[in-house]
């Protein structure tokens, strides 16, 4: 008689991984029983007798000792978003622009502010396409310091006419130029 062919193959004499259990079987990397290891595993180990059927060793609890909460309260390191935290509307405008309320974002809208946005990145020095209008996102940023005040770099309009002529894309545009005040 022969033995079967499972006795003889070598899948029967490896051990048995978590790769080749079942779904529910984990073995671990077994570091909580190193002696002076990391505190993984179970924080205690199960007895038969008794009432309770679990029982916690001191040893193995996982404790972390926090500072004084007067310490805590007035420090400056907050958490990222704090529940007491509220944007006043100045913030709102300058993150949301006016598409934060019921009538939401239309894709003009998008377009439209997206083209400014890129237009004050593009140039710093001269952030508004029209002389004199800020718009509603820029004019919160200006009050919240976030970004300077273009007008008071004093700039005008260099001739009445659109530069280019209707032919060219930025006919609605005007040419702006820089003027110094005068020193007295």
């Amino acid at each position: 008689m022969f033995p079967t062919a499972a006795r003889l193959s070598k899948a029967s004499r490896a051990p048995l991984t978590p790769k080749r259990g079942n779904k529910d079987y984990y073995k671990g990397t077994r570091q909580a029983f190193l002696p002076g290891g990391p505190r993984t595993g179970a924080p205690g180990k199960h007895i038969i007798r008794g009432r309770a059927k679990y029982r916690l060793l001191d040893s193995k609890v996982r404790v972390y000792v926090a500072p004084p909460i007067e310490e805590i309260e007035s420090s400056l390191l907050k958490p990222y978003v704090a529940m007491d935290a509220r944007l006043s509307n100045d913030q709102k405008l300058a993150v949301w622009g006016k598409y934060h309320g019921t009538g939401g974002l239309t894709p003009e809208h998008f377009l439209r502010v997206a083209r400014e946005h890129t237009y004050a990145r593009l140039n710093p020095e001269n952030p508004t396409m029209y002389p004199g209008y800020n718009p509603s996102w820029m004019n919160a940023r200006i009050k919240l310091h976030i970004m300077g005040d273009p007008s008071a770099k004093g700039l005008a309009v260099r001739g009445a006419q659109p530069i280019g002529g209707a032919a060219d894309k930025s006919s609605g545009l005007r040419e702006l130029e820089v003027v110094e005040p005068k020193s007295s």
